[in-house]
């Protein structure tokens, strides 16, 4: 980094981390191509737009996720439509995925929550079935794996986040990974002002915008690899004993990780509380429970409180985007788009009462402080009466 910053070359076009950092990208995801960006958010709307997202498609997306799993889809005039979540992941449920698909439908969404790996093998039959693109947002997913594959590499493309949160972090930055050296030249251009790879600077061929990384950025990500594997060890091996130690405890059951996770990328820990296992005819809520934790010295919290249907940008959308495609701009799925009917249970019960979040920094201690979360959790079980 200090070499970086005294040597006065700080972006991609006369520097050399950045181009690194996506060679390193390639050799760790197993991708063909990597184009570096400014963002998680910024490489989903890079995918979709050179992936061939138009206006007026529909998106797939689920309901529980961050904001830019949906956005990226408005911002290239895409209609996000949502869909439901599985209890035991808060993955995409596939079947919901299914339901929701019209003959405006172009794309599909699967977030790896949390950096659990989705049901790919479901997703991509669906959408192979139905003509359908699958960009992966692996933005909490880099350390995860799918049957041997890394999270991101399994769709038509595929996304990360290097956001200051991230288990992989330099304070922002993205990138997109594929196999598709069309979709990667398409979006090196979007990313970098319509040029193409090794074109000349003042030579622009597609509508482009200006999503580079810098330098800086790219510097210090190359430094957290050489850091990664011995971080991710340490998550797997705290994950695993937090995940067997409270399935003893009555109402807490840890996320499931089915068969074709071969690892958890551990962007935090997710879980489900169950009240009337915890203290049974005690109407103990979640909102009591995650304060006595926070007592007993345990940040653990919600991930994410309500739908993302729920936000006023989807439930005033025809006010709060009337000046902007697709809402401005006539298209059917738009005009017909109505978020305030959206109603999907398995969302709304985990945003609502169930879903637990152990932040990722947690899953970086020791095996003590492992044991106090677990302790913590059989405490207050055990005196659930006196929190009520």
């Amino acid at each position: 980094m200090g070499d970086v910053i005294r040597g006065g070359r700080w972006n991609r076009w006369n520097g050399e981390h950045v181009v690194a950092l996506e060679a390193t990208l390639q050799a760790f995801t197993g991708a063909k191509r990597a184009v570096a960006v400014s963002s998680g958010t910024a490489a989903l709307e890079v995918a979709l737009k050179a992936a061939g997202v138009r206006p007026g498609d529909e998106v797939i997306v689920p309901a529980y996720t961050f904001v830019a799993t949906a956005t990226a889809a408005l911002q290239v005039g895409a209609v996000p439509v949502f869909a439901d979540v599985l209890l035991e992941t808060h993955n995409l449920d596939p079947g919901s995925f299914e339901a929701q698909i019209t003959e405006r439908t172009r794309a599909v969404i699967p977030v790896h929550t949390s950096g659990l790996p989705c049901d790919m093998e479901a997703i991509l039959a669906i959408a192979r079935r139905h003509g359908l693109l699958v960009i992966e947002d692996a933005c909490q997913a880099i350390g995860g794996v799918w049957n041997g594959r890394r999270a991101g590499t399994i769709g038509d493309a595929g996304c990360y986040s290097f956001q200051a949160s991230k288990t992989l972090p330099s304070g922002e930055g993205g990138a997109l990974v594929t196999d598709d050296d069309v979709l990667a030249d398409k979006a090196f251009g979007r990313m970098h002002i319509g040029r193409k790879p090794g074109g000349a600077f003042y030579t622009h061929y597609i509508l482009g915008w200006n999503y580079r990384l810098t330098e800086m950025q790219a510097a210090l990500l190359l430094s957290q690899f050489r850091r990664f594997p011995e971080l991710q060890r340490r998550r797997v091996t705290n994950a695993a004993f937090l995940r067997d130690e409270l399935a003893r405890i009555p109402g807490i059951v840890p996320v499931r990780e089915d068969a074709y996770v071969t690892e958890h990328g551990l962007y935090g820990y997710l879980g489900r509380f169950l009240s009337g296992q915890f203290a049974p005819g005690l109407g103990l809520t979640r909102a009591t429970l995650l304060r006595a934790l926070q007592a007993e010295g345990i940040p653990c919290r919600v991930f994410y409180d309500h739908p993302l249907y729920q936000n006023p940008l989807f439930l005033e959308a025809h006010e709060a985007m009337k000046d902007d495609c697709p809402f401005a701009c006539g298209h059917p799925a738009a005009q017909a788009a109505d978020y305030g009917k959206v109603s999907l249970p398995n969302t709304e019960r985990l945003c609502a009462t169930e879903s637990l979040y152990f932040p990722q920094p947690l899953l970086l201690g020791t095996r003590r402080d492992m044991q106090d979360i677990v302790d913590a959790f059989a405490k207050l079980r055990a005196h659930a009466a006196h929190l009520v």
